[in-house]
């Protein structure tokens, strides 16, 4: 209930800066040179970044020249595997229901809806990086290629960040095919790099497997606080497998371990020598939400901090990776309807045959994904992450 009451507090700020500026203070905050204001939303754009696009694109331009062609050898490469991707999954849940399982999951990352609110303060950093570096890239090629770049800018919806680079429309369309493929590809692929980054520090700096639950909800008469991690109980590990498979027998008491020390519970005389399943006897203590703990390989820290950065980086790895592989997809709006359009342009000048293609692709896109989003929901359920 706390989430929605900041959101709630959120949008009462936006709404009142909006009144305020507009009505008390009589500012036209919709159409500000470099900054605009509405009631959810606020754009600060900046006209005068040819300059250091220019500067960072001449610095190693045969570096960016590489990367620019890399980019689009990846890029029709995410493209094609996602479409596979989504084939298969299809497939299976059409003939092989019964090898369906988490792998085959396919949903949209709503805030709210599939998403879980908590999880919002590390889906908006993740976003952040993401637009910053896509964004980033498609400016700097652009100036490599010698297309002009009207405006750069940042935005946020309600709590949403964004990032743009405005090419000069008319040039770009103008632009030689190669040219816009290069500028449409680099976006994802910058996307693509962060991903694999975040993947690898995940992989080095924390341990394999969970190691325990980190306690983020607990009632009120709970002996064990918020921000504690429970490694054991009974002597028994904490893991996902053990909360979901073991059973412990009662005995006279029940010894909980956490990192921060030791709590001791009475079992009433009724209870004992019964069993129960780990996970049960865990939300039988005042528990009420936790999360699978991942300690740092080398070093001991603060529990928060480290779970912190572990949820930032899993989210960060999921986002750069899904919208590298997202915005491949030829639909329309999407760099990957640019790169398809350009490459048939090189063989074609007929713009009927160019919209139908790109057309079709968008439909058959759009039908893969909704089917397997469908199919997810009807297999497993609603869900969060």
């Amino acid at each position: 209930m706390s989430v929605y009451l900041v959101l709630l507090g959120i949008a009462v700020a936006w709404v009142l800066a909006y009144v305020v500026l507009k009505y008390v203070f009589s500012r036209d905050v919709e159409k500000g040179e470099n900054v605009s204001l509405y009631p959810l939303f606020i754009m600060l754009k900046a006209k005068r970044v040819t300059g250091p696009l220019d500067r960072i694109a001449n610095k190693f331009p045969a570096f960016w020249d590489a990367i620019s062609r890399i980019a689009i050898v990846t890029g029709v490469g995410m493209a094609a595997l996602a479409v596979f991707v989504l084939v298969n999954n299809l497939l299976t849940y059409l003939f092989r229901p019964e090898t369906v399982g988490p792998q085959n999951i396919v949903i949209p990352l709503i805030i709210g809806v599939t998403i879980k609110l908590e999880h919002i303060p590390y889906l908006l950093i993740a976003l952040g990086i993401v637009l910053i570096t896509h964004e980033g890239m498609h400016g700097i090629i652009a100036r490599r290629e010698g297309l002009p770049v009207k405006s750069a800018g940042v935005f946020l919806l309600f709590i949403l960040p964004g990032g743009f680079v405005e090419p000069d429309e008319q040039a770009f369309r103008n632009a030689h095919p190669n040219a816009r493929i290069r500028v449409a590809a680099v976006g994802s692929f910058a996307n693509l790099i962060v991903g694999i980054i975040a993947v690898f520090l995940v992989l080095g700096l924390f341990a394999s497997t969970e190691q325990g639950l980190l306690v983020s909800e607990v009632s009120e008469d709970s002996k064990i606080p918020v921000g504690e991690v429970i490694v054991s109980v009974e002597g028994v590990p904490v893991n996902s497998y053990t909360v979901r498979f073991k059973n412990i027998t009662l005995g006279e008491t029940i010894t909980v371990t956490g990192l921060k020390g030791e709590y001791t519970y009475q079992v009433r005389e009724e209870f004992i020598g019964s069993e129960f399943p780990l996970g049960t006897l865990i939300r039988s203590l005042g528990i009420e939400r936790v999360d699978y703990y991942f300690p740092l390989r080398f070093m001991e820290a603060d529990p928060n901090a480290v779970y912190t950065l572990y949820r930032t980086l899993s989210w960060l790895q999921l986002v750069s990776i899904g919208v590298a592989i997202f915005n491949m997809l030829p639909i329309h709006m999407l760099d990957g309807s640019i790169i398809l359009r350009s490459f048939l342009e090189r063989y074609t000048r007929d713009g009927r045959k160019i919209n139908g293609a790109a057309l079709a692709a968008t439909a058959a896109c759009l039908g893969l994904l909704a089917s397997n989003i469908i199919f997810t929901y009807n297999t497993f359920g609603f869900f969060q992450l």
